[in-house]
């Protein structure tokens, strides 16, 4: 058995917040403070910052006593997820999300759709705020990989969210989305290949490739004048939806 496989189990086993701390290696009175005694309002600090495509980004910074719990929670499901991913695909060409990983990147991203003939991309709107605390407790105490108990996974969607949604700031949130969103790549994956285009994601940008003559119309189509800019086609649109997220307008 493996370590990482023994620290998932860890966590399967796992009964309420002492034992999280213990695998966490706190004392169970600082997470307690983090949660339920430091005010609401001290929790986070908010601040935007400019976004490429124009337009800010609004990050919420962690008070360190509570960015200390998400960055060791965040390290022990970063080695679950390698662990998981890797008895799942033995390529790197396989992996579907290249996002907040190691080794992997936005390069690692493009280089499965280069020279293809036609590439899509279309951006999710609000990724991480579209992920609350319902999704992420049920992810952790349904999904067949983890299968925590209600107290623990309840525990775990505290530690994560932020009024209700996966704060853009906390160094958790990133690899919770990843987790989270892997039935949407799961879905993604298979309208690609129904299609004949390859698929991947990095973080919130998801692209389409083929060498197809023409571009699938259901999954996009090119914005009318443009060469870049790409509309979610109706299957597109439908399967991105039942996962629980949209598509960002622009």
């Amino acid at each position: 058995m493996t370590v990482v496989s023994l620290k998932l189990e860890q966590y399967r086993d796992a009964e309420d917040l002492s034992d999280i701390a213990h695998i966490l290696d706190l004392k169970p009175a600082h997470i307690s403070y983090a949660l339920y005694k430091l005010p609401t309002h001290q929790k986070y600090r908010e601040f935007t910052v400019p976004k490429k495509s124009g337009g800010v980004r609004t990050i919420k910074a962690p008070h360190n006593t509570l960015k200390v719990i998400q960055k060791r929670l965040a390290q022990d499901l970063l080695l679950i997820e390698q662990q998981l991913e890797q008895a799942r695909v033995k390529e790197r060409d396989c992996i579907l999300a290249h996002g907040f990983k190691k080794k992997l990147s936005i390069m690692t991203n493009g280089e499965n759709h280069r020279g293809r003939r036609y590439v899509c991309n279309v951006d999710l709107q609000d990724f991480f705020p579209s992920i609350n605390f319902g999704r992420v407790f049920g992810y952790f105490s349904k999904n067949n990989d983890f299968a925590l108990k209600p107290k623990v996974a309840t525990v775990l969607a505290q530690i994560a969210c932020h009024e209700n949604q996966l704060p853009q700031g906390s160094p958790c949130s990133p690899v919770i989305s990843n987790l989270i969103g892997r039935i949407l790549d799961i879905r993604l994956n298979e309208l690609a290949r129904r299609y004949h285009c390859r698929y991947t994601r990095y973080a919130d940008d998801i692209t389409f490739s083929t060498s197809e003559k023409h571009f699938p119309i259901a999954i996009g189509m090119r914005e009318l004048g443009s060469i870049n800019l790409w509309a979610a086609g109706p299957k597109l649109l439908d399967a991105i939806a039942r996962t629980g997220f949209e598509i960002n307008p622009k």
